[in-house]
């Protein structure tokens, strides 16, 4: 499954009918200094090697209970509030944020209420998603929504600001496949400069005014814009 043998990994056993979680990594990517596994999460404080950045990553699948995701919700609160460095937290979450990331079942306003208001309060950024809208599908492909996402610290983005998620073809489960990465945007060479430097220098509001009264409009434009 992972394609090579370098690799490590933490899992949380199945219980009943749960599943069951799995994080691997490449610890020549990520170093591993502790690792704490419950029901329904996976926490791995790491250093990202590449960074040198200390990174927390938390893969979770929420129960479908509400006051259980409650009890989930201020778990994770707590843990973040009480270690340092960024945190980027995956998964499952069964639950939509809005009722425009829900089709064909019941939107619960409470739920969305609740998990909002974790995110708001943890200071997590909810990275939008390409590729797909919904992330899971049921087998009838009658209902569909995004109960899963990334959500990365704030402080995070700032060291690393291009993130960007994914959402890959589904195949053989009923969710789809996320991947998160950097991906620098190219908008290619700037078209105009401005220093501000400009702003000092005599005769510039000159030089504007005057630009702007000789200014022609390209009736090709024109007649594009309207």
């Amino acid at each position: 499954m992972w394609g090579n043998s370098r690799f490590d990994f933490a899992c949380s056993t199945a219980r009943g009918s749960w599943g069951g979680l799995v994080s691997i990594w490449d610890p020549s990517v990520f170093k591993k200094d502790r690792v704490l596994c419950r029901e329904n999460v996976i926490i791995v404080e790491r250093t990202w090697v590449i960074k040198n950045l200390k990174c927390t990553l938390i893969n979770v699948y929420a129960p479908q209970d509400a006051r259980k995701k409650q009890d989930l919700w201020a778990y994770l609160n707590s843990i973040m509030a009480n270690n340092t460095g960024s945190f980027i937290v995956f998964g499952d979450f069964n639950v939509v944020r809005s009722a425009s990331e829900r089709h064909g079942s019941v939107f619960s306003s409470s739920q969305a209420s609740d998990f909002n208001n974790f995110i708001f309060d943890a200071a997590l950024v909810d990275i939008p998603m390409g590729g797909r809208k919904f992330t899971r599908m049921d087998t009838a492909g009658c209902k569909l929504s995004r109960l899963d996402r990334f959500l990365i610290s704030e402080d995070l983005l700032d060291d690393v600001p291009d993130m960007c998620c994914f959402a890959l073809e589904r195949r053989w489960s009923d969710h789809c496949l996320l991947i998160l990465k950097e991906d620098p945007i190219d908008y290619g060479p700037s078209s105009f400069k401005m220093f501000n430097s400009w702003l000092d220098m005599d005769g510039f509001s000159d030089v504007v005014q005057t630009a702007v009264n000789e200014f022609v409009p390209d009736s090709r434009i024109n007649k594009c814009l309207n």
